[in-house]
């Protein structure tokens, strides 16, 4: 065998052991305490790969022994788990009007949090690089040494931001650290923007990519989302967006841009959106567009739409007929955008999450989920299940913080 042969065979060796590794991991990490022969029975990789694979993880300190369990056999399994304490990671996200930082240990599990409120749908990308580098450091410093002594290990931090994210040159335009990403996100003022200073400042890794996105995949890891093969996830605050998971997989485009779905557009004559179009759905099931249909243009509310949204559902509860009008009205065009979604991509399972979204599906479930069905295609409708996120409305954060982690599952320390 030449010198190319051995390389490339190398090469080949490599990426199996690193992929095994991945699959391993990502096996634990999402189902939790396990043994190593379950690890092989689900896995289908062999036992010799296991016990060199775990052995090797453990000696990382990714993954430890927890105790014994009962086998079929009546010999005691050893249990193995993801070390929480293994590494810190962080997770932030640029939503309509706020900033939110969280740090969470390797399991996901939220260990602090810090959040900035502003005003106007306008911030700089200058000032969120300088907030969550000060929150970064502030939270380092809240949490403090391991249990050991030890400094605490960080994986990296995922940024969640609006808008498209373009990751050039990065294998399929998923985010990648050593690619520094491009965004585009005019409705926060944002043209063509990076956040190269910000890993600088940190000195650490730092993936980005579009929020609604993150939130899917944070749904599809922990949330109503799991182990879906084909889904949708819709984000609904002010705005809205998508994300479609399909063959298990977040579906991004060829440039990353796929599930712009509140710019889609359900009216030729609709009211302007904040892209410049006419019609969006987003100027149908936002929350400030909801709210202007119920009392008009009212500037009060501008930065806490979700003290109007409060005062809408409790006129609707006093049976305010205005306030029947904007929110049955608000389930149609939902139902009518969701069915769409249905109708393109045939899912299992539509997730409805966001603070609006939230609001939407613990009042109008039931309704929501007949509207979907009266505007979709017989069979797709008939199939497909609407469903409310279980993770609530923190999830933008968290679902930032599966970036680098997913990153170091198929990658390693080596990140």
């Amino acid at each position: 065998m030449n010198e190319r042969g051995a390389a490339q065979r190398k090469a080949s060796v490599r990426d199996v052991r690193r992929a095994n590794r991945a699959l391993l991991l990502r096996h634990l990490l999402f189902s939790g305490e396990t043994s190593r022969a379950s690890l092989g029975e689900e896995t289908s990789l062999s036992p010799a790969t296991v016990t060199t694979l775990v052995g090797e993880l453990i000696a990382e300190g990714t993954v430890v022994e927890r105790g014994q369990s009962d086998s079929p056999g009546g010999r005691p399994r050893t249990l193995l788990a993801v070390n929480p304490e293994a590494a810190v990671v962080f997770g932030a996200d640029v939503g309509e009007n706020r900033v939110s930082v969280q740090a969470f240990d390797l399991t996901m599990r939220r260990l602090a949090s810090r959040e900035y409120q502003f005003a106007g749908r306008r911030i700089a990308p200058a000032h969120v690089t300088k907030l969550v580098d000060e929150y970064v450091t502030s939270m380092r410093a809240e949490l403090g040494p391991r249990g050991d002594g030890s400094e605490r290990r960080v994986l990296g931090l995922g940024l969640g931001v609006p808008g498209i994210v373009e990751h050039p040159e990065s294998a399929a335009g998923a985010p990648d650290p050593a690619v520094e990403p491009i965004v585009h996100a005019q409705v926060v003022g944002w043209e063509t923007e990076t956040f190269a200073p910000l890993a600088r400042r940190l000195g650490f890794p730092v993936l980005i990519d579009n929020g609604a996105k993150t939130t899917t995949q944070a749904e599809s890891w922990f949330g109503s989302a799991k182990g879906v093969e084909h889904g949708v996830v819709v984000f609904i605050g002010d705005g809205a967006g998508a994300g479609i998971i399909t063959n298990g997989r977040l579906y991004r485009g060829s440039s990353s841009s796929a599930g712009e779905w509140g710019h889609t557009k359900i009216s030729l004559d609709g009211v302007r959106c904040r892209c410049g179009s006419q019609g969006c759905v987003e100027t149908f099931v936002g929350a400030s567009a909801v709210l202007e249909r119920w009392r008009g243009r009212d500037e009060a509310w501008r930065g806490r739409e979700s003290t109007g949204v409060d005062e809408l559902f409790a006129a609707y509860r006093n049976g305010e007929e205005s306030a029947r009008s904007a929110l049955h009205g608000l389930v149609d065009h939902l139902g009518l955008a969701l069915a769409n979604l249905v109708n393109l991509y045939n899912p299992q399972q539509v997730v409805v999450a966001g603070w609006f979204g939230d609001r939407i599906v613990s009042e109008f479930l039931a309704d929501l989920r007949a509207a979907v069905r009266r505007y979709s295609l017989p069979q797709p409708g008939a199939e497909v299940v609407v469903e409310r996120s279980t993770l609530g409305p923190e999830i933008a954060a968290l679902g930032a913080a599966t970036l680098p982690l997913d990153h170091f599952i198929e990658h390693g320390w080596g990140l």
